[in-house]
């Protein structure tokens, strides 16, 4: 399960990290070099937004294929056709109980798929006749997960019941198919029953297979009575299956029956089955009335001694580990509901909301593309016309608005420079070229690389305190002795297309 639980999370994990860093990378150099070369703006949105999209798919859409392709593959092999090729049909369901273990699962998830394909598998294998190894394992694999099921238990027993030595496996499971509900074999009970007594094998599983078969009338009847009568007698046993077996034994010439009598008479006395098993008790009182008075009378002093003697007794029933198995035992059954189980139900609740929520949105995106797959040519082309629009426009006011914004501190910049200028020489003064300001180092960085790239040299970034908060990182080209000079090489970038806009600022020298 921990396999299978890691396959689960690394194949995401790895998924989410092919998209991200080769769908996400190749979208954002798309977006910056390509679509909008010339446009400086802040993609951290973006970035968020392509990761988010990038663990959905991953995550999320990933195992949504998975589930597809298990149930397309289900769907198409509950409608085999009759004339198909067994070893293709069979090979299919190979590769589909294979799938379940794949990363796409869960192991509770994949295990409750693999039930299906099983039963399913199991049921095309009895339409087939199939009885070769394999679907033995697969009629067991069925059996287990429906024991109810009749079909899946006669090939087993057709196989079983070919002489051979049986395994304890083996043993064990034919011990399940007897002892479900609804289900009386008097020839399986028989059988079953010789290999036992056969094996003198005792436990608490066989011995039900053995009263069943002295209820049936086996011919082994005697046999099993000899065998299991030494043990009931050497424990002393009183419960309800030793009286059941008590009684059959008295039919028969045994050595033991005063002694069987005493135990069945003691029982009705004492009446603990009077309100468990009635009609065991009412025939415990028939072997009661047919003894002696005297006996009858010693009987019942006895039982009066045993009753006395026991509630002089103080039974203690728990432990103080018992008590909290019992507590814990009773959140499970719920019959009381335990804190964690409350906030759990609620966290799983919520989570099963959010995931369907998820799903829908899904789905409806999905919806939505295969309407617009299915439009006309001319009505695509005009959409896609309509959302590039939509998204230059966006674009384009995110780009105003931050001109807007650098060219306010810029211009008060550049009065406090000229102000400056009237009350120191010109000597004293040099004059640099300054490109833009933005809000952020990644920004500035990344203009530079550009304007490097296009031949701007001289270029440094000058940090200033923003009077909204934060700071400007004001790109700067070249120290000129002159403002002309300044603005000849400003021109000369400009005709060279390197930037659009620029400010000539004086500074001090240092």
């Amino acid at each position: 399960m921990l396999y299978q639980t890691l396959k689960f999370y690394l194949a995401r994990i790895a998924v989410s990290l092919v998209l991200i860093f080769g769908l996400g990378f190749t979208f954002l150099f798309f977006l910056h070099e390509v679509a909008l070369p010339n446009v400086l703006f802040d993609d951290v949105a973006i970035q968020w937004a392509i990761i988010v999209v990038c663990l959905f798919f991953g995550f999320i859409a990933y195992g949504m294929v998975g589930e597809q392709r298990f149930f397309n593959a289900l769907h198409f092999l509950k409608d085999v056709s009759p004339q198909s090729d067994p070893d293709d049909i069979k090979s299919q369901y190979e590769n589909l109980l294979n799938f379940t273990y794949s990363s796409y699962f869960l192991p509770e998830t994949g295990k409750r798929y693999r039930v299906l394909a099983v039963l399913l598998y199991a049921d095309y294998l009895l339409s087939i006749g199939d009885e070769n190894p394999r679907a033995l394992n697969i009629y067991v694999q069925a059996f287990l997960q429906s024991p109810k099921d009749s079909r899946f238990r006669k090939p087993l027993l057709a196989i079983l019941n070919q002489g051979r030595e049986l395994t304890r496996e083996e043993m064990d499971l034919l011990l399940v198919m007897v002892q479900q509900e609804e289900i009386h074999d008097p020839t399986l009970t028989h059988y079953l029953a010789s290999l036992f007594l056969k094996a003198e094998q005792w436990s608490g599983k066989v011995e039900p297979l053995f009263l069943g078969a002295l209820e049936d009338g086996s011919e082994l009847a005697i046999d099993i009575i000899k065998f299991a009568l030494p043990i009931y007698l050497a424990h002393k046993r009183t419960d309800e299956l030793a009286l059941r077996f008590y009684l059959f034994a008295l039919n028969y010439s045994v050595e033991e029956k005063e002694i069987i009598k005493n135990y069945l008479a003691h029982s009705y006395w004492e009446g603990n089955l009077a309100g468990v098993a009635p009609e065991l008790h009412q025939k415990c009182a028939e072997v009661f009335a047919s003894l002696s008075s005297d006996r009858q009378a010693e009987i019942k002093r006895q039982s009066e001694e045993n009753q006395i003697s026991s509630k002089l007794k103080s039974i203690k029933l728990f432990r103080r580990e018992d008590l909290q198995d019992l507590k814990r035992l009773k959140v499970e059954m719920g019959l009381v509901a335990g804190r964690m189980t409350i906030l759990m139900k609620g966290v799983s609740w919520l989570g099963r909301k959010i995931l369907a929520g998820i799903k829908w949105v899904f789905l409806q995106v999905l919806e939505g593309l295969i309407k617009f797959g299915t439009l006309s040519l001319r009505a695509k082309l005009i959409s896609f016309a309509v959302l590039s629009v939509s998204i230059m426009l966006v674009l384009g006011y995110s780009e105003l608005a931050s001109k807007n914004k650098n060219n306010l501190p810029s211009a008060s910049s550049s009065k406090i420079a000229e102000s400056k200028l009237s009350k120191t020489k010109k000597d004293d003064r040099v004059f640099t070229v300054q490109i833009a300001a933005v809000v952020s180092a990644k920004q500035a960085d990344k203009m530079i690389r550009r304007l490097k790239k296009k031949g701007v040299a001289g270029l440094y970034v000058v940090k200033a305190v923003r009077r909204a908060g934060g700071h400007w990182y004001k790109i700067r080209a070249g120290q000129f002795p002159s403002k002309d000079q300044a603005s000849a090489y400003a021109n000369r970038l400009v005709d060279s297309k390197s930037f659009k806009n620029y400010f000539v600022i004086s500074l001090p020298k240092n």
